[in-house]
């Protein structure tokens, strides 16, 4: 249910405002309240995301705080030097970058990015999930410069700037209503960390 996503956004909203962390609404769930005004169907995700450094502490805080409201931790497989790896931490990643992935009555991705230089866009913020892992993600640091805000619920929702820019990067046919399946394109970094 709709409400029920809301209603979980909202918590973990909180819990990082607790925190004093900085946490900006991405990919479909912008796509589909800033475009249509509501969740996309057939989004099986809400993904949020923090630019801002903060200690691996603080993030394993987060993790456990979830957790004791919920938010079941998800069983997360990465591609490490080669091989499959089996996580179920709270926190997935190091003092720099991470990922945490729960569920209570909707699933959230939440990544943790690092600035790292970058060939293409100067700079650019880099997700990696866990120690000797490949690159996750990557979005040019531009759109963090500012932010923009969206309002979903009681409650407003920061965002990457500006909105359009970051919706044509993330999605060539972000305009398209008729267009069943709006997965991001995502941008692998190519930088070693």
């Amino acid at each position: 249910m709709k409400e029920d996503r809301i209603k979980d956004l909202e918590t973990i909203k909180q819990v990082f405002d607790k925190h004093n962390v900085r946490l900006f609404l991405v990919y479909g769930a912008l796509l589909g309240f800033y475009r249509d005004g509501t969740f996309l169907p057939g989004d099986d995700d809400i993904d949020l995301c923090v630019v801002d450094p903060i200690d691996l502490e603080t993030r394993q805080k987060i993790g456990e705080t979830l957790f004791h409201l919920g938010f079941l931790s998800q069983e997360i497989f990465f591609n490490v030097n080669g091989t499959m790896t089996l996580q179920e931490e709270k926190y997935n990643g190091d003092h720099k970058t991470g990922i945490i992935v729960c569920q209570r009555n909707f699933k959230f991705t939440i990544f943790f990015f690092k600035e790292v230089p970058c060939e293409k866009h100067d700079k650019e913020y880099l997700c990696v999930p866990m120690a000797g892992a490949k690159n996750l993600i990557s979005i040019p640091s531009k759109f963090f410069k500012k932010s923009d805000i969206i309002k979903i619920g009681r409650n407003k929702y920061l965002t990457p700037s500006p909105i359009k820019d970051y919706l044509e990067y993330s999605y060539e046919d972000w305009k398209d209503k008729d267009k069943r399946d709006h997965s991001p394109t995502w941008y692998i970094a190519h930088e070693n960390t």
